[in-house]
């Protein structure tokens, strides 16, 4: 895969990000809506997938070293996701992206930036996540000591920095010590 090389006039033509701002609320706020697309964020909160893409977006648009999450691959490699809805996310981003009236140019760039993931995200099935290059089991449930604090993703109760917590080693589910999951499948 060839990276592409950082866009000045496409990141000038997003007023210096505040236009991807406008067009990524209006963008996670039809995914959310959408029946294809919102069973993948269940449970995530907007603002942060959001602020997610947003830094992710700034880095490849403009070179700059602002996103430190996981890569595309890693990011959506327990999500099964054919061509097909590849295309209808990127369908969805084409609509947002001219109805912020982005130039029919750069909104094909735009798209250009999108479809170079295009192979780290479809796939017919879950892949392990890979840390340090060693990949991770799909299923079960690890039990770690959370160094920034967090939220159980079953009960919404908080836990604290120190605290132990298991997560499901697929969804990245996190769980408190009162809860035990439903099902992690």
């Amino acid at each position: 895969m060839k990276p592409l090389a950082p866009d000045d006039e496409l990141w000038g033509a997003l007023d210096e990000g505040a236009l991807l701002t406008e067009i990524l609320d209006d963008f996670y706020t039809r995914v959310y809506a959408d029946p294809d697309l919102s069973p993948f964020f269940e449970g995530t909160d907007p603002e942060w997938i959001r602020q997610k893409q947003y830094s992710f977006l700034h880095s490849k648009f403009t070179g700059q070293d602002t996103y430190f999450g996981n890569r595309p691959r890693n990011a959506h490699h327990w999500m099964v996701i054919s061509h097909e809805l590849f295309d209808h996310r990127l369908d969805l981003m084409r609509r947002c992206l001219r109805d912020a009236e982005l130039p029919p140019r750069l909104v094909e760039r735009w798209i250009a930036y999108e479809e170079v993931f295009r192979k780290q995200i479809v796939k017919p099935a879950p892949v392990p996540l890979k840390v340090g290059g060693v990949p991770r089991p799909l299923e079960g449930l690890e039990t770690l000591v959370i160094e920034v604090g967090s939220l159980c993703d079953q009960c919404g109760e908080p836990i604290d920095q120190g605290q132990q917590a298991q997560y499901h080693v697929r969804t990245g589910a996190l769980y408190c010590t009162s809860c035990r999951p439903l099902s992690y499948s």
